[in-house]
């Protein structure tokens, strides 16, 4: 997907609302620290937090993204600090993160990323940081239709490219925890989504796995 492209045509292509996940467990996090967003796109879930108190760092590598974030932040005042970049090359401006949000963003990446993800996310938390993640199962749909395609080719376990710079990975049963293996589980899912739509494209819903892990 391009997201400029995206955005720029479809405000809110992701819709307004925060994920279920975050709805349940925001009130876990700690309000004396700063939230990291990891791929805030249109700003849903950040904004939602700001909105409640939270002071948040915005990271996503699409322009359009971080200037319509940017926009609202400016306009409502909120504690929102933006920056244009992928994780990979993000420089924090905090000794470290209360919390750290992971939605959306595995499932589009090689397996090589993810594992710098969580490197990642690791130095840039302490004992008692919360990271909430989503991700896609195999049991997705699109998962088999993936694997099957001659589009796209194995790019490792349960990963894939189209060699045009675009990836899919899929969770396992029981992987997205074993990921965290050395955090404190405080909360683990694996089924279907809620019904939801993009933009005007026809309702769906996926398998996933989800979680909230504690170190």
């Amino acid at each position: 997907m391009n997201y400029d492209r995206t955005y720029s045509k479809t405000e809110n292509y992701f819709g307004t609302q925060p994920e279920t996940l975050l709805r349940n467990f925001y009130h876990r996090l700690d309000r004396s620290k700063r939230v990291l967003d990891l791929g805030v796109g249109q700003g849903r879930h950040a904004l939602f937090l700001a909105r409640e108190g939270f002071a948040v760092d915005a990271i996503d590598p699409s322009e359009v993204a971080i200037e319509s974030v940017s926009a609202l932040t400016d306009r409502e005042n909120l504690p929102i600090r933006t920056f244009q970049c992928g994780f990979e090359n993000f420089v924090p401006q905090t000794d470290f993160y209360g919390s750290i949000l992971i939605f959306g963003l595995i499932q589009i990446l090689p397996g090589e990323s993810i594992d710098l993800l969580l490197e990642k996310a690791k130095s840039w938390t302490r004992a008692g940081s919360i990271v909430l993640v989503r991700a896609f199962s195999t049991a997705d749909p699109s998962f088999a239709r993936t694997r099957d395609s001659r589009e796209w080719k194995s790019r490792g376990k349960n990963s894939f490219t189209d060699g045009q710079g675009r990836f899919r990975t899929y969770m396992e049963p029981g992987q997205l925890p074993a990921l965290f293996g050395d955090y404190k589980v405080i909360y683990h899912r694996e089924g279907l989504s809620p019904w939801h739509r993009h933009a005007d494209r026809p309702p769906e819903r996926h398998a996933e796995v989800e979680g909230v892990f504690q170190r």
